[in-house]
């Protein structure tokens, strides 16, 4: 199927009838119908059963519509930064981050960064740490601003620290170990808890800790995502040591009557970083950002 064949299986699927298809792509209808019989015998099966003058989606052309429906929407955004590139070709950034630092501070900082005096259009991406660096040498020409938590040399890639968070431990209510103010590694490992893989920055932090006071964790559950390990903390399954970032947002989203947050006694802070290519290097919108998220990166509170 090649992009206009697509795109007219996706309009008869959006609208449910080949007549409400032709219109919305400003062809005959004839046309429609010519295609999706072309199209039928190109892939080789049935895309619709035809009862009573309607079309009825077979089993397989709604497998289809789900990736239909990911491509017009990639095409929406390329015909979108088309239109932008025609007048300035630095108005794209591109920002990745992790979950932790997506859920709250990405959208706080884009909102004050879209209230300057500027054009620009912005794609967010959600991704791990791996994710992100591999995603700066391969992002062709497009300006990329990535952040994560810590950074490792990386060729090619230049990193700069915005801020630091605490490591710190959600704890469920009713736990006996909210009756410590600041909380041992000792007292933390006495219990189950929930914890995040090693490999991400946050996983090999709190497992250095671990070593290095000689203490064994038993986790009843391990997770990529911060936010699902304070989650599960305030749902009672277990304490989970997560950034203080994760940590204020949970306390605004699940209840702050769930759980409470405790300091880890010596634990390190955590760099936050910001990553970036050095074939592309960082244009006047990404340093323009990469302010306001410092900025907002400090209104993070201390625990």
């Amino acid at each position: 199927m090649n992009g206009r064949q697509i795109e007219i299986f996706h309009a008869v699927m959006k609208s449910g009838t080949v007549t409400e298809a032709a219109n919305r792509l400003g062809i005959t209808q004839p046309a429609v119908t010519a295609s999706l019989k072309q199209i039928e015998a190109t892939i080789g099966f049935n895309l619709f059963h035809r009862t009573g003058g309607r079309l009825h989606p077979t089993a397989e052309a709604k497998l289809l519509y789900g990736e239909a429906e990911r491509i017009q929407d990639s095409l929406t955004v390329f015909r979108s930064l088309a239109e932008r590139l025609k007048t300035d070709l630095t108005s794209h950034l591109r920002i990745a981050a992790p979950p932790a630092l997506s859920h709250e501070l990405i959208p706080e900082a884009i909102t004050r960064f879209l209230g300057r005096p500027h054009s620009c259009m912005i794609d967010v991406t959600t991704q791990h740490h791996a994710q992100i660096l591999n995603g700066l040498t391969a992002s062709a020409g497009q300006n990329y601003l990535g952040f994560t938590f810590g950074m490792e040399e990386t060729p090619g890639v230049g990193s700069l620290t915005v801020g630091k968070v605490q490591l710190v431990a959600v704890v469920p209510t009713g736990s006996p170990l909210l009756e410590q103010e600041k909380l041992s590694l000792e007292a933390l490992t006495a219990h189950p808890l929930v914890g995040t893989f090693s490999g991400e920055p946050l996983g090999n932090a709190v497992e250095r800790l671990m070593d290095e006071a000689g203490v064994t964790p038993r986790y009843l559950v391990r997770v990529h995502n911060h936010n699902v390990a304070a989650n599960l903390a305030a749902k009672g399954v277990g304490a989970a040591i997560i950034d203080s970032v994760t940590a204020a947002y949970a306390a605004a989203c699940f209840g702050a009557g769930n759980f409470a947050i405790r300091p880890i006694e010596a634990a390190p802070e955590l760099p936050v970083t910001a990553v970036y290519s050095y074939e592309h290097p960082l244009n006047s919108h990404a340093k323009q950002f990469l302010s306001v998220f410092r900025t907002c990166l400090e209104t993070v509170p201390a625990y």
